[in-house]
């Protein structure tokens, strides 16, 4: 079995902590280590770091060479320019492909909080097990709600296909996007909706033939590629052919058109470092439902995330449901509500061409 960390998004709903030189990715967000870094040592004895590649954007080479020191050269993989996580899958399964042959793999982002990293691990044993029985299905991974959120994707479950080790394995009937908070507590009621954890399991032929049926443009240029795959050629092949690739989601792009998508449910607590308001369920709170995070007071404040990075003092005064992060040189002040809309923000800026601050 191999493992594909996928470490190469922009992370601008984290903004302004989360920058384009150093995502949220490389970031310790919740303290403790860089996510990317629990990410890798979460498949410790499961998968060791010599069968393991982290993809990163070409601006974040440095900082993950120096995060991960224990993952060899070779298996930092650089995309020349972002395309989302078909292109991103489709060139790590390529180079698995070459180096090993047809292998079965984990795919995961590098954002996630996973705990505990046991249960993760045993159930990713199970699924690996699923595979080698049902070698041409593509595999995912759901996470039971533990609430109505809009903030995430939804799996609904379909027949139940088998069961392996006394776990059922589903069908995936359908797969949907965020919804409203009305849509998400009829699918948190009625017990048939997973959350779309990201994670997803199969063997590299499996994913590869169905992206030569579902995106031949992708597959195209990923056989485009294969010749240059772990060589001195690669760097140079990756920059002509990969900013040519389509831009666009494996979810979207391959599992909502194939026909054997499987769902396994994952026994273990998720969540998905998506917008700032994913804080409030890991950082402790006070009587008042505020969570402080560095040099910060409140004052008759309630509900309010308080965020300060570099020193700088956040002081809120008789305010009420705000998320205020304040760094050197840019402060953002918003409603748990907007959370979501940080990145058309930082959009903005762009129009604004206040680059110095991305």
């Amino acid at each position: 079995m191999y493992a594909v960390i996928m470490a190469g998004g922009d992370g601008t709903r984290f903004w302004p902590v989360s920058r384009a030189n150093c995502p949220k990715q490389f970031l310790s967000i919740l303290g403790g280590e860089p996510l990317v870094v629990q990410t890798l040592k979460r498949l410790e004895g499961l998968v060791p770091p010599e069968r393991t590649l982290v993809l990163v954007n070409r601006k974040h080479r440095d900082v993950a060479r120096r995060l991960l020191a224990g993952l060899p050269p070779e298996n930092l993989i650089v995309e020349p320019r972002i395309r989302d996580t078909g292109p991103c899958i489709g060139l790590a399964a390529g180079i698995i492909r070459k180096r090993a042959g047809d292998q079965t793999i984990l795919c995961m982002p590098a954002d996630h909080i996973i705990h505990p990293a046991e249960g993760f691990r045993d159930t990713v044993s199970h699924i690996d097990a699923c595979v080698q029985g049902d070698p041409a299905a593509l595999y995912t991974i759901g996470v039971r709600p533990t609430y109505p959120a809009t903030g995430y994707g939804y799996i609904l479950r379909g027949a139940q296909v088998k069961e392996t080790d006394g776990q059922p394995v589903y069908e995936v009937s359908s797969f949907h996007e965020k919804p409203s908070m009305a849509v998400a507590e009829a699918y948190f009621d009625s017990g048939d909706f997973f959350w779309n954890s990201g994670i997803f399991f199969w063997r590299t032929d499996a994913i590869l033939e169905a992206m030569r049926r579902s995106l031949p443009e992708l597959s195209e240029g990923l056989q485009q590629l294969t010749p240059d795959l772990d060589t001195d050629r690669m760097e140079a092949a990756l920059a002509r052919v990969y900013p040519r690739l389509p831009r666009i989601s494996i979810d979207y792009g391959v599992l909502e058109q194939a026909d054997q998508v499987r769902v396994v449910e994952g026994h273990f607590g998720w969540d998905d470092v998506g917008t700032w308001r994913v804080l409030r369920g890991h950082l402790p709170a006070d009587e008042h439902a505020n969570i402080a995070h560095g040099n910060v007071v409140a004052m008759d404040a309630s509900g309010c995330l308080l965020y300060s990075s570099g020193g700088h003092l956040v002081a809120a005064l008789g305010v009420r449901d705000l998320i205020i992060v304040s760094t050197p040189d840019a402060t953002l002040v918003t409603t748990r509500e907007h959370a979501e809309r940080v990145r058309d923000l930082v959009a903005k800026l762009k129009e604004h061409r206040l680059d110095t601050y991305l």
